[in-house]
């Protein structure tokens, strides 16, 4: 069966109505990333070098890459994952990301999804609704109590816009689907309200459902201005949401490509040094 036609009959749409792109209009500059440089955790290596990059408000900017480029250690970087780089600057929105942590990131309105959910995404045996919640507890919090009816109510939009299946909010997270658990995951950062969305393989390993959902959320993220770095190892799916594609080799940023430039056989060679 072509793939078109398979697509269709399990979503409902064709693939040109699957990732649907809508044209961004950017605004000004949310994250800008001076000469950023990281060694690994030895100091042997060369993770990411001299890396620089902007990103406007209402855009997606896509880092294509080969595994190990460096793309997905240039996205925690910028989280504060590896605290303070070797070198190099972070400014969110005009002000300096200073200490570069992530409870500093993420009061300043940058949020990380990792690409392996189950190791780093979630927390498996607590419910989905503490899973939602996690990283907005101030929010649903009363005299430093978590509270049960502000959690939901804080939870319930998101749950609802991104179609989030579960047969019981109070049970455990690791019984949700694939799918299910990503756009958990997804819906927890959006609670704590980003400016700046780092996604890393934010489709990796799911249904072709979960797939479009998680698609029409990005197109109305960036259309209420938030700016989006998205990886994607689906190269097709990279250069169908993004406005612009930066292409890391051996952790430095080697090209970029407009959306109109950015073709598949352009991308690839400048990811292998070409």
């Amino acid at each position: 069966m072509p793939r078109d036609e398979l697509v269709r009959r399990m979503v409902g749409r064709r693939i040109a109505e699957f990732i649907p792109k809508h044209p961004a209009a950017p605004g000004r500059v949310v994250l800008r990333v001076e000469a950023l440089s990281l060694r690994d955790r030895g100091g042997r290596a060369w993770l990411v070098r001299e890396a620089s990059l902007r990103l406007r408000a209402g855009e997606i900017v896509g880092l294509a890459g080969l595994l190990g480029s460096g793309n997905s250690e240039l996205l925690g970087a910028i989280f504060g994952r590896y605290g303070r780089p070797d070198a190099g600057t972070i400014h969110v929105a005009d002000r300096r990301l200073e200490p570069p942590t992530p409870r500093e990131a993420l009061r300043r309105g940058v949020a990380l999804l990792t690409n392996d959910r189950k190791t780093s995404g979630l927390v498996l045996p607590m419910s989905v609704l503490h899973n939602l919640s996690l990283a907005a507890l101030a929010r649903c919090q009363r005299f430093g109590l978590l509270h049960g009816s502000s959690e939901w109510r804080l939870c319930e939009p998101l749950v609802r816009r991104l179609n989030i299946g579960a047969p019981a909010w109070h049970g455990a997270v690791s019984t949700l689907s694939g799918g299910n658990q990503q756009k958990v995951v997804l819906a927890r950062w959006l609670l704590t309200e980003p400016r700046v969305l780092l996604l890393d393989e934010p489709t990796r390993g799911i249904d072709v459902a979960a797939k479009a959902d998680i698609y029409a959320s990005l197109n109305e993220l960036t259309a209420s201005g938030l700016g989006v770095l998205l990886i994607s190892s689906e190269l097709s799916e990279l250069l169908a949401l993004s406005d612009r594609v930066l292409v890391m080799h051996r952790g430095r940023i080697v090209a970029e490509f407009p959306r109109e430039g950015a073709t598949q056989e352009n991308v690839m060679r400048a990811a292998m040094g070409g």
